[in-house]
């Protein structure tokens, strides 16, 4: 039963691979204020809020998937997984995206395990076989409904090699 699983798991995953656009590079994010109804201040900027990692993307048609680790080396180290699914659309050079998915985090102090969702939102200029980014991502809360004022966010850019 396992091999026919796996057999059918490679048949599938063969041709999406082959139509599909794959994206690899490095990404930085800063834990950043920018949210409903907080104001934005130079002298809150501190080294222990940045994080930066690894991006993998694909993208099929108008879908996009997309995993992120980050490494945070703050006051509490923390490794940062983000999986997202969502929508893709290319116009001219510019790549718009929109994902929602699950996150994981492993403090390596504190709580091990932690999950939870989140929401992400990009901009890409593609420019041959590289593009460059900004990404917006924010946890999501669910409490009685999704609560934004609560919610933290990270603003990051990125530089991704297509294949």
């Amino acid at each position: 039963m396992r091999k026919i699983v796996f057999i059918l798991a490679v048949l599938v995953s063969l041709p999406v691979a082959a139509f599909a656009d794959w994206g690899i590079g490095g990404a930085a994010f800063y834990k950043s204020p920018v949210l409903i109804g907080q104001p934005a201040s130079l002298s809150d900027l501190n080294v222990d809020q940045l994080s930066f990692g690894g991006d993998v993307r694909l993208k099929l048609g108008w879908f996009q998937a997309e995993g992120l680790l980050l490494l945070s080396a703050g006051v509490i180290s923390s490794l940062n997984l983000y999986l997202d699914a969502g929508v893709a659309l290319d116009v001219t050079i510019f790549r718009l995206s929109l994902g929602v998915g699950p996150d994981f985090t492993y403090n390596f102090a504190a709580t091990p395990l932690q999950a939870g969702l989140n929401a992400q939102i990009a901009a890409d200029a593609k420019i041959g076989p590289f593009s460059v980014g900004l990404s917006y991502i924010m946890g999501l809360n669910i409490n009685n409904g999704i609560d934004i004022k609560t919610s933290s966010g990270l603003l990051g850019a990125h530089l991704l090699f297509w294949m």
